[in-house]
């Protein structure tokens, strides 16, 4: 029996179109997050698997009203001098809404229910990254965020996943940008050129 797999968020926000989520504290500890711009992520309310796009990133008291002072020390001494002060913190990440998987179906546009608060949040695996991008429609469900920047958000995700697309596949999705675009060349440009000249 495998072991369980372990979450990367806890909702504490959530609507349709978007959630946000704390990172556990475990997380603390690692150099590295467990999430990065553009990551896919899952979470599952009842019946329904959320598939979401992580657009936002951030680390701040874990009490609204408490300000951050610096303290002049490196991150190792203040670990060993003053521990308390890493449990006054997190870190959070919101992340848009982009399909979901009810019954065996995968859709590409909003969930038809949010995810529930506490639910937690887990990397998509690889074969959900395949299933879910193989198809270039999530970027029309992209472009429908009003707060999102699409263009750096499709950048981040490109780099996170590109060996998963094939060069059909890569071809697809920039005839979609294209339409999207409505044939705006320099963003399309701007998107695409990491990858076209790598």
């Amino acid at each position: 029996m495998s072991a369980p797999e372990l979450h990367i968020g806890e909702v504490i926000a959530s609507n349709t179109t978007q959630f946000s989520a704390v990172v556990p504290s475990l997380f603390s500890e690692q150099t590295a997050l467990p999430i990065q711009l553009g990551s896919l992520v899952k979470t599952e309310s009842g019946a329904v698997s959320i598939f979401a796009l992580v657009s936002f990133i951030e680390h701040l008291p874990t009490e609204a009203n408490r300000k951050v002072s610096p303290h002049g020390k490196t991150k190792a001494e203040l670990r060993e001098e003053m521990p308390q002060v890493f449990e006054l913190l997190q870190t959070e990440f919101t992340a848009l809404a982009l399909g979901y998987e009810t019954a065996g179906k995968l859709f590409q546009s909003t969930p038809p229910v949010p995810p529930n608060l506490h639910d937690f949040v887990f990397p998509a695996s690889e074969s959900d990254a395949r299933r879910f991008f193989s198809k270039p429609t999530f970027l029309r469900a992209l472009f429908q965020h009003a707060d999102a920047a699409p263009d750096n958000l499709i950048v981040a995700m490109l780099r996170r996943y590109r060996t998963l697309f094939s060069l059909q596949e890569l071809v697809a999705l920039g005839k979609e940008l294209s339409y999207l675009l409505a044939d705006d060349h320099r963003r399309l440009e701007f998107i695409l050129e990491p990858f076209l000249f790598d």
